[in-house]
């Protein structure tokens, strides 16, 4: 088939849903399909002929997005050769899928990445909907589509609340497992000059309060009384960043904590598999890609079981699962660091979760659902 992968966010930017794009592109055309990708013109990428690049502005209510514009006339071409559409976004690149979609009668795929009612703080009061209103506007771009995919059971629930009446289906898009199994490149602690035997705790992810990152610092306050040689590495950027620094000078933690900002994805896989626990707490999540990433690596993870994280974790199984209390999830984080036996069960189950939750195995079931619809 030939298909077309909408998205308002790709390659260079470095997010879940640019993550799970350019997987999904690669396990597709390992399979012997045709991928195009529509996404934004960012300025300083390499041309590649399969990435159609529209000309886009940044987003002025939040200056890592871009709006996309008119379409150049060999995008046009490109959309009328279409079989199949996947969009990935209701924004921009979302529009003209739908566009494309109805125009050339073309099946049409949504996933839906992003729970958008917990992200309307980026937008100021006079803009900014009402939490029904960003739920019906969810639904109408739904509702337009042939089917919706959604990575995690309670977002499939919340969609149902808000009124989409589209089939939608269950299944995550995991992680690239090939990337995991080269040999190691980057030394983590050689990369950050951290000492050889401090036990890391690692976080990746956007720096923002929808991620609950500050919860992530208050917790571990309570991990450094009991175990000064901790450390904890944050890694990502966001618009918390700077408060964040602030923030773990203001809880006497700063010189234990480490925010590296952004890092390369080859670089960030090596990182996970050299740290010794993933802590992860946000409670907005369509799926938790990272937490995904970390069992890909065989890295035990402490989360709160909360909306997508709560398909993936299965708690002493794969994962320990906390509660939102900073002493209760540190405790989780002392105890799993004292048991090496723990540790090892988790790593097991986690490595098994990866496996059954690759890219591999969401692309085949992305394809049924294609399918389906073109059987009709």
């Amino acid at each position: 088939m030939r298909i077309g992968l909408f998205s308002d966010t790709y390659l260079p930017e470095i997010n879940g849903v640019t993550t799970t794009v350019h997987w999904l592109r690669e396990e597709l055309e390992r399979t012997g399909h045709e991928v195009y990708v529509f996404c934004p013109h960012y300025g300083r990428e390499k041309p590649d002929p399969r990435v159609i690049r529209l000309p886009a502005v940044t987003f002025l209510f939040h200056r890592k997005s871009r709006v996309a514009f008119p379409i150049p006339l060999r995008a046009r071409r490109i959309l009328g050769e279409l079989d199949a559409i996947h969009s990935h976004t209701p924004f921009s690149l979302g529009a003209l899928a739908l566009w494309a979609a109805r125009r050339g009668r073309i099946p049409h795929v949504h996933t839906y990445h992003t729970l958008y009612v917990a992200y309307r703080h980026y937008l100021p009061p006079p803009l900014r909907p009402p939490r029904r209103t960003a739920e019906v506007i969810s639904a109408v771009f739904c509702n337009q589509c042939d089917v919706v995919t959604v990575e995690s059971t309670p977002v499939r629930d919340e969609l149902l609340r808000y009124g989409v009446r589209v089939p939608i289906h269950v299944f995550p898009f995991g992680v690239n497992l090939r990337l995991f199994s080269r040999p190691i490149q980057h030394d983590l602690r050689a990369d950050l000059a951290l000492p050889d035997r401090a036990p890391i705790l690692l976080y990746v992810g956007r720096l923002a309060p929808e991620k609950n990152v500050f919860f992530l610092l208050r917790m571990f306050r309570e991990v450094a009384l009991r175990r000064p040689d901790v450390l904890l590495v944050m890694i990502g950027g966001g618009p918390s960043a700077e408060d964040l620094v602030h923030e773990a000078s203001r809880l006497g933690v700063a010189r234990r904590v480490l925010f590296p900002g952004y890092i390369g994805h080859d670089r960030l896989v090596d990182y996970y598999r050299q740290a010794d626990l993933f802590v992860f707490a946000s409670k907005t999540e369509t799926q938790g890609m990272v937490v995904l990433e970390a069992m890909a690596a065989g890295l035990p993870v402490v989360a709160i079981p909360e909306m997508g994280v709560k398909d993936i974790v299965r708690d002493r199984e794969n994962a320990l699962c906390a509660p939102e209390d900073e002493v209760r999830y540190a405790e989780a984080v002392l105890e799993l660091l004292a048991d090496a036996s723990l540790r090892e069960r988790l790593r097991e189950g986690a490595l098994r979760t990866a496996r059954e939750l690759s890219t591999e195995m969401s692309t085949r079931k992305l394809l049924a659902v294609f399918e389906q619809i073109r059987s009709r």
